[in-house]
């Protein structure tokens, strides 16, 4: 009841293999000479940033000949399932509907279980982004710290906190606020892996990353996923640091975001109920 069986495995030339599931495929792709991630992001119609949410350890800029990676067919993500977890939460880290997670994986009811991969259609995420302002929340999470004056968590000390906190679990998807231009990526200081992107309206910082999915010089669109929440850096546990900037000063990200108590907006009236894994 809604396991993901593998179905088949085919053979070709750059492809080495296929695993077929019951609702997606994984392409076995063999790296040949002058591909680049653009090209096989178009012959496969997956995106940069999916290719290299599956493949965490693959340099973007250093492809090497002969080096394979995994790309899903259709584009998606995969979600394994944690204690605790139902599926209407599932549904709201991906900004999306139950229904549409019970139909992409063939599931019989909504009762899902420990270490359960599911599998998340690109077509689906997003559905459920609140559009009321220019940009949209980056996680699915709790504030845990707000914009201003505080006391540092770590140093104990009186400090300006440049942005705000979201406490989310390690590994929760990080959607891009508005389109734009990745200006910088990788580890910098007390904000450990952290990426930062600029829109015409100023740029953006997500910090304490634990995987990155964009590269510098990088075009993303908005809602597109560019990380996973982690705990790196300065931080006293799993959760997103966003800054908003403009013209290289701060603001409190609340003044632009859309409001607190509307992160997930689902504009239908289907069931939204998911019964706890166990």
């Amino acid at each position: 009841m809604g396991s993901l069986k593998r179905a088949a495995v085919f053979f070709t030339f750059s492809i080495l293999a296929v695993v077929a599931f019951s609702s997606y495929s994984i392409v076995e792709h063999q790296i040949k000479s002058n591909e680049t991630l653009y090209s096989i992001s178009i012959e496969y119609n997956v995106s940069i940033s999916t290719i290299l949410d599956w493949n965490p350890n693959l340099s973007p800029n250093n492809l090497k000949i002969g080096q394979v990676i995994s790309i899903p067919q259709p584009e998606g993500y995969i979600y394994e399932v944690k204690k605790g977890d139902n599926l209407t939460y599932i549904a709201k880290l991906f900004f999306t509907s139950v229904s549409d997670i019970v139909k992409a994986n063939n599931l019989a009811t909504t009762t899902i279980f420990v270490n359960q991969k599911l599998f998340i259609p690109k077509s689906v995420v997003g559905k459920a982004f609140n559009n009321e302002r220019s940009i949209i929340w980056p996680v699915y999470g709790t504030i845990s710290s707000l914009y201003g004056y505080r006391i540092h968590p770590i140093t104990k000390e009186p400090s300006f906190h440049e942005g705000i906190d979201l406490a989310a679990p390690i590994g929760t998807p990080v959607f891009c606020v508005e389109a734009g231009e990745v200006k910088f990526v990788g580890e910098n200081g007390g904000y450990g892996l952290m990426v930062e992107i600029e829109s015409s309206n100023g740029s953006y910082v997500y910090g304490h990353l634990s995987q990155i999915n964009v590269y510098e010089g990088q075009y993303v669109e908005k809602g597109e996923m560019i990380a996973r929440v982690g705990n790196t850096g300065l931080s006293t546990g799993p959760h997103l640091h966003f800054e908003v900037k403009k013209a290289d000063t701060n603001y409190d990200p609340l003044v632009f975001l859309p409001s607190s108590n509307r992160i997930y907006v689902l504009n239908n009236t289907e069931n939204e109920y998911g019964l706890g894994g166990n």
